[in-house]
């Protein structure tokens, strides 16, 4: 007699949720509690500095420990960027 044998049921994968992130629509204050905010707006994208820590959901953050790396600009465009590599036109910012 042969034994037959009982397939075991794969468990399902958990997702992790990603929090919720709110954005005040009056001064621009980013949070994950609505609550703190007088005109809370669910935040499509949100960006954290690499340089001060702070979220905000304006890619172009510009803060003072990111500008005190700047250390060229592009004669082109006008781009500034602690490379040189990163500018098509590399001028040395003094």
């Amino acid at each position: 007699m042969a034994k037959t044998t009982k397939k075991k049921k794969k468990s399902k994968a958990t997702k992790a949720k990603k929090p919720v992130i709110y954005t005040c629509s009056s001064c621009g204050k980013v949070t994950q509690n609505r609550s703190h905010l007088c005109s809370p707006t669910k935040a499509e994208q949100v960006y954290i500095c690499k340089h001060c820590g702070a979220s905000t959901n304006d890619p172009r953050h510009v803060c003072a420990p990111m500008v005190a790396e700047m250390k060229y600009a592009c004669r082109s465009c006008g781009r500034v960027t602690p490379f040189e590599s990163a500018v098509c036109q590399p001028k040395e910012i003094r």
